[in-house]
């Protein structure tokens, strides 16, 4: 009679695949699209390079949020290699029209989306955000590699946001 031999078949644990929370598309007046997923501890920006993301929560109606337009411009024409900034309109008029007026008018040259859902992509981060649904404006938050570093609320100088984007690429040459 043959001899039975155990066999044990040990199971690898099979990493999980973690599921995003929320997928936003969005996409600029130029047809340049990108989408940004949000899970629990961070998010995915797709389509774009750069290590450092800076998000501009403003409105086309608020006077400081105008005045930050020139500044955002400014930063990504200097850190284009290392920052990406994404203007993302809410409670505005983001019709083609309006926004190439506004874009003409504060001499904006970043991602600047008109998506209809624009409104929805800032709702569904601001739980992580710990803000409440009628947040400030502007709201400027800044992400390294997905994770979240810190959020400015309110109009900032142009040499206080490029001192914190110098300070976020020194911290990667370390």
């Amino acid at each position: 009679m043959p001899m039975e031999k155990n066999v044990t078949i040990s199971k690898k644990e099979i990493p999980k695949k973690e599921t995003f929370l929320h997928r936003f598309e969005i996409q600029d007046i130029d047809r340049r699209s990108s989408s940004i997923e949000i899970y629990p501890d961070h998010l995915v920006f797709h389509k774009i390079r750069q290590p450092i993301v800076l998000l501009e929560i403003f409105s086309d109606w608020c006077i400081p949020c105008r005045g930050m337009l020139p500044y955002l411009g400014r930063l990504q024409k200097k850190n284009a290699r290392d920052l990406f900034v994404i203007g993302l309109p809410v409670r505005s008029d983001t019709r083609e029209s309006s926004v190439r007026k506004l874009m003409q008018r504060y001499d904006t040259s970043f991602f600047l989306s008109v998506s209809p859902d624009n409104e929805r992509l800032v709702n569904a981060l601001l739980p992580a955000l710990h803000l409440p649904k009628n947040y400030p404006l502007p709201l400027t938050l800044l992400y390294k590699n997905g994770k979240y570093v810190m959020q400015i609320s309110g109009a900032v100088p142009y040499e206080m946001l490029q001192t914190l984007i110098d300070q976020l690429k020194d911290k990667e040459k370390d």
